[in-house]
Formats: C-alpha cells, structure tokens, sequence
C-alpha cells in the first residue's frame, strides 16, 4: 500500500483526481503500469523517447515497466505499443483545495 501511495494515489489526490485516477477499484479508470523489479539497465535515448539529449541517458534504473493497461486494456506490453491514436483522453486537474488549504 505504501508503494501505491507514493507512486500514484498521493499524485492523484493532488491534482484532484483520486479515486479515478491512482487507485483500483470499481469506478476508477484501470490505468495501470506492471513494473518488473528484477530487471536492471541502462536508460539509452530510445528508452526516453527524446530527440537528441537527456540527462538521464546512461543511467543505470532497477525495476522495469513491462506492461501498461490504460482504462483496463492493455496499451503497451513488452516495449510494443498496442494502443491506436486517439486512445488518450486530456483530463483537465488543478491543485486539490485539501492541498493549497493545508500547505504543509
């Protein structure tokens, strides 16, 4: 739980977005990353997708994202895209009042 807290559910409250996005539960959109934790590289430019220059090129990361489920169909799987154009939606989010009222 802490996991999902730290990577999704705190991001969501947020911007005003949870439960519909960073949790899973019946009602909330099933986006969701399957990270394999065992595998370990080298981030290259085509990791990034970037046109020419990142700071994070070369760096060494543990765990990687192997599948992404985007509204509970899989998007990604193995590094191939399996989505089509126009599957993405723009939500539109703003700070939560809970956080701009309670600055820590």
């Amino acid at each position: 739980q802490q996991f999902v807290n730290i990577t999704s559910a705190n991001a969501a409250r947020i911007f005003g977005m949870y439960p519909r996005k960073g949790a899973i539960a019946p009602g909330s959109d099933a986006d969701i990353t399957i990270i394999d934790p065992l595998i370990n590289r080298k981030l290259t430019m085509d990791d990034l997708h970037l046109e020419d220059y990142s700071i994070w090129e070369g760096f060494d990361v543990a765990g990687w994202p192997t599948t992404t489920l985007l509204r509970g169909k899989v998007a990604v799987d193995g590094g191939k895209l399996l989505g089509s154009a126009g599957d993405g939606q723009f939500l539109k989010r703003s700070i939560s009042s809970e956080i701009t009222s309670n600055p820590v």
